[in-house]
C-alpha cells in the first residue's frame, strides 16, 4: 500500500443472510463510482467483446461491494482472456470472502495451470492451501514464493496474514518487519506491524508505528482506528483531548459507518467519560440495525461483560456465536463470558 493507496470500507450481505463488512486495499481513492458505472455498463452492453472495460467494470464493482455483480464479470474477462492471472486471482478472493471456498479453489487451481512463474505457481499454492484452512503448508508455500521472488511485497503480505491468523505474532511481526525494509512506507505492513507489536506488550514501539501510519494516511479507516484506539487506552476523552478524539470518531463515523468496531470506539469513548447508558445504547443500537452481523453482537457482548451485566452479555455472545459459527475470536469470547452466568452448567452438562 502506498502513499496514494486507499483503505474503504464494504458493506456484503451473504446468500446465507449473514452481513458482513470487508476493508478492501484501492489503488487510489475511489471517486465518482456511481458515474464510472453507468459508463461502463453502457459500453460493455455496446461493446460486448471489449475485455479491458470489463475488466474496469469488475474491479469497480468489487471496489464498491457488489460482489455478486463482479463475479459473473470477472468469469467473463477470463472466458475471453484465458492466459490473465490477475483477474483470476482476484475472482478467487472474493469468492473466498464470500464463503465459497470450494469455487474459490477451483479459480485458484485454474489459475496454476495458465501460470509460468514458479513463484506465482507457489503463491497460488498458498491461497489454496488457506482456503482450505491447512495454514502450515499455506505458509511454507508463501515462504517458498518469498524465496524465489524476494522483493515481491504480495507474496510477503500474504505470507504475514496467514501467519496472523495462526496466532504467532513475533514469527509474523518479523515477515511485516521484512517488508518495511523493502517499503518503509508500506501502510498495511505499518498498521500490522503495530498490532502485534500491541500484542506484545511493546507500546512504545507500536506508537511509533502508529505515527508514521499517521503521517502517511491521517484519514484512512484503517488508521483512524488505530489513532482513536491509542487515544482511548490513554483515557484523552475530556477537554481538548476530548474534543479532538470526538473529532476523529465523526470522521471515521462519515466513512465507516456500517462498521461494528467503529460503534465500538465511539461505546469507548463514552463509558470512558462516565457516560456507560451512552455507550450501552450505541451498541445496542447497532445490533438493531444491522441484526445478522455477528460483529455487532460480540462487541455488545463485549461492553456488557465489561460492564459486569454477564446475562445479558451471554445472550449477545450467544446471538454473535450462533450467526459466525467459525470465528476464533468470537468462540474465544463465549468461552470467556459463560463460565460467568447461570448458564455454565448447559455447556459443561450438555445432556
Amino acid at each position: 500500500m502506498s502513499r496514494n493507496s486507499a483503505s474503504c470500507l464494504v458493506k456484503l450481505s451473504l446468500s446465507s443472510g449473514l452481513d458482513l463488512n470487508a476493508y478492501l486495499v484501492l489503488k487510489q481513492k475511489p471517486t465518482r463510482q456511481e458515474q464510472k458505472l453507468k459508463t461502463l455498463h453502457k459500453y460493455i452492453q455496446k461493446y460486448s467483446s471489449g475485455w479491458k472495460k470489463r475488466l474496469e467494470l469488475a474491479d469497480l464493482l468489487y471496489e464498491t461491494g457488489q460482489w455478486s455483480e463482479a463475479v459473473p464479470e470477472y468469469y467473463q474477462v477470463i472466458k475471453g482472456q484465458p492466459q490473465l492471472i490477475q483477474p483470476r486471482i482476484q475472482l478467487g478472493k472474493i469468492l473466498q470472502l464470500m464463503k465459497r471456498k470450494e469455487e474459490a479453489i477451483s479459480v485458484y487451481e485454474s489459475a496454476i495451470n495458465v501460470a509460468k512463474k514458479a513463484a506465482t505457481k507457489q503463491h497460488l499454492f498458498g491461497l489454496i492451501k488457506s482456503c482450505q484452512g491447512n495454514s502450515k503448508e499455506a505458509i511454507a508455500s508463501f515462504k517458498s514464493a518469498t524465496t524465489l521472488e524476494p522483493k515481491n511485497l504480495a507474496h510477503w503480505l500474504a505470507l504475514g496474514q496467514v501467519q496472523m491468523e495462526t496466532e504467532h505474532p513475533s514469527i509474523a511481526l518479523s515477515t511485516f518487519q521484512k517488508i518495511l525494509s523493502l517499503d518503509s512506507h508500506n501502510l498495511i505492513a505499518l498498521i500490522y506491524s503495530h498490532d502485534l507489536l500491541l500484542a506484545l506488550g511493546n507500546l512504545t514501539e507500536a506508537e511509533r508505528h502508529l505515527h508514521k501510519a499517521v503521517e502517511l494516511a491521517p484519514q484512512d479507516i484503517q488508521t483512524l482506528k488505530r489513532a482513536i484506539a491509542n487515544r482511548c487506552r490513554k483515557r484523552l476523552v475530556f477537554d481538548a483531548e476530548g474534543k479532538q478524539t470526538k473529532k476523529l470518531i465523526n470522521s471515521l463515523l462519515k466513512q465507516a459507518s456500517s462498521s461494528p468496531q467503529t460503534h465500538d470506539l465511539l461505546a469507548q469513548y463514552f463509558i470512558l467519560r462516565g457516560e456507560q447508558e451512552k455507550g450501552i445504547k450505541v451498541l445496542k443500537q447497532l445490533t438493531e440495525d444491522y441484526p445478522k452481523n455477528p460483529h455487532a453482537w460480540y462487541y455488545y457482548s463485549r461492553c456488557l461483560f465489561t460492564l459486569g451485566k454477564h446475562e445479558a452479555a451471554a445472550e449477545a455472545i450467544s446471538q454473535a456465536y450462533e450467526l459466525s459459527g467459525d470465528n476464533r475470536e468470537i468462540r474465544r469470547a463465549l468461552c470467556k463470558i459463560i463460565p460467568k452466568t447461570e448458564r455454565a452448567h448447559q455447556f459443561s452438562n450438555p445432556n
